[in-house]
């Protein structure tokens, strides 16, 4: 661990291993501690804690791409053009700093089975993919997730925050893929974008009977590709008023969704926890989907 104007550089075929390095910074110093991967060298596992004026820095990179284990703390990671790896170690971690790029189209990459959950606005350009765990996304302004575009290829996404790059969920190759707004809880997650649903991608969607809300999803522009699945769990069994309607996607484009989610038909009826729910993909002002809860 160290303070100050000073820097640690893996450079050349060196490896973090599974060392945790700490980069700290106030503020009022200008500038904080530095780590830098440069050339081909690599994170491994390492556990990486960023706070202040602390910084992680992929440049002079022959190889564009940087496997760690793990990111969190509230300091800054800079991209350049290369796509940062996160997640080797499995743990779950919270990283409330900032991921720039310079405009040069780096990108994010979740592996690994924990959840890491990004809680700032951040500035990469070159997209996020989700390969495997959790991606939540929980910024207040801004994109959580830069301005590219978000792929889940074989994890989750999820989150109450704000994304502004077109959300593709499943492509076809990996495993399921699952948008699943919330952390730990019901959620709000809001795409500024198009958000398309791929033959191997499942909205998980959670209702809370006590009192009567569930999650959502915003979007401009929704398109559900056939074997597309809708899955759905409650926190409590109680029973919810009849007539109730939780609008499951808000579509906030003109066109109407494209498709429906292949276990869920419009007008098909799904129970979830002691209540039954019909869908309507016309609901709301006309372009939602919504589930109304029927006898």
């Amino acid at each position: 661990m160290a303070h100050g104007r000073l820097f640690v550089d893996f450079a050349y075929d060196s490896t973090a291993g599974n060392a945790t390095i700490i980069c700290h910074g106030k503020p009022a110093d200008g500038e904080g501690v530095t780590a830098f991967f440069t050339q081909s060298s690599t994170g491994g596992t390492a556990r990486i804690e960023l706070f202040g004026k602390g910084t992680l820095s992929l440049t002079n990179r022959d190889v564009q791409e940087v496997t760690v284990g793990s990111i969190e703390g509230n300091g800054f990671v800079t991209l350049e053009d290369n796509q940062l790896v996160v997640g080797s170690n499995n743990l779950s971690t919270t990283f409330s700093g900032m991921i720039d790029d310079e405009g040069l189209g780096g990108s994010l990459r979740k592996i690994g089975s924990g959840t890491l959950i990004l809680t700032n606005a951040n500035t990469y350009t070159g997209g996020t993919v989700v390969n495997r765990g959790r991606l939540a996304i929980n910024n207040t302004t801004g994109s959580g997730t830069g301005t590219g575009a978000v792929q889940v290829v074989g994890g989750a996404l999820g989150g109450k925050g704000f994304i502004a790059g077109p959300v593709t969920i499943g492509t076809g190759r990996g495993g399921r893929s699952v948008l699943a707004p919330g952390t730990g809880g019901l959620g709000l997650l809001r795409i500024q974008n198009t958000v398309t649903f791929g033959i191997n991608g499942t909205y998980h969607w959670n209702l809370n009977a006590e009192p009567s809300t569930a999650d959502e999803v915003v979007g401009t522009g929704i398109a559900i590709s056939a074997g597309a699945l809708f899955s759905a769990s409650a926190h409590s069994s109680a029973a919810i008023p009849l007539g109730t309607v939780f609008t499951v996607i808000d579509n906030r484009a003109v066109a109407p969704i494209s498709g429906t989610f292949s276990n869920l038909a419009d007008g098909a009826t799904i129970i979830v926890g002691s209540n039954t729910l019909q869908a309507n993909y016309e609901g709301g002002d006309g372009n939602d989907l919504t589930l109304t809860v029927v006898p």
